[in-house]
């Protein structure tokens, strides 16, 4: 997906560099998490880009938690910068080599035992630093699609912070995870180009 010409007029944004409150609104592409900072932001904040004020995740499609609109949600998702990266910036070494080793059954086997671990709890130390932003698909895959900590579940996916997550939340937080898996798997496991025939196999 790192090919995507609309991915070409950004700015060079690396995974680890960018943050869920860095913006290119000139892009299209936006923050929208709320800037708690700002004094009565609650009185004011409808999901709105925090930069600009722009106004174009369509909130309710994404809120219904529907993983049968998974591709809907993906794309309102990439409204915001740090999705939009992280759905099309190319893989680490760590996270080829972890895709290498585990194979893609593997890999989408470790997906919700690993998101319950990161973001299941009520009580999260360091909320929003707990998901790293290289060495693995699924750190990949939960930046992009806000599962990545509770506040990012909060504000996109509207499931309030504070509680342990229902077998439900997880199971869709770990769907969303597991979509993107298979979205960029043939990035993840490339098929070998086919030996070219011998002169004798040609030949025969």
């Amino acid at each position: 997906m790192a090919d995507d010409p609309e991915f070409d007029e950004l700015p060079d944004f690396t995974p680890l560099e960018v943050k869920c409150t860095d913006s290119d609104c000139q892009s299209g592409r936006h923050a929208f998490g709320p800037n708690r900072r700002k004094k009565d932001w609650a009185k004011t904040y409808q999901g709105q880009c925090r930069e600009c004020g722009a106004e174009l995740v369509d909130w309710d499609r994404v809120k219904r938690r529907d993983l049968a609109d998974v591709s809907g949600v993906f794309r309102e998702l990439q409204h915001e910068l740090i999705r939009h990266v992280f759905f099309h910036a190319d893989f680490d070494d760590g996270a080829r080599n972890e895709a290498k080793k585990l194979g893609s059954a593997g890999l989408r086997a470790k997906v919700r035992p690993y998101v319950q671990k990161k973001v299941g709890r009520a009580d999260i130390w360091r909320d929003g630093t707990q998901t790293p932003k290289e060495g693995s698909a699924i750190h990949f895959a939960q930046h992009a699609t806000a599962t990545c900590c509770r506040k990012c579940i909060e504000y996109w996916h509207g499931i309030e912070r504070g509680r342990e997550l229902t077998p439900a939340e997880l199971d869709y937080c770990a769907g969303l995870v597991d979509a993107y898996l298979q979205l960029r798997e043939p990035e993840l496991f490339p098929v070998a180009d086919p030996e070219p025939a011998s002169d004798e196999q040609e030949s025969s």
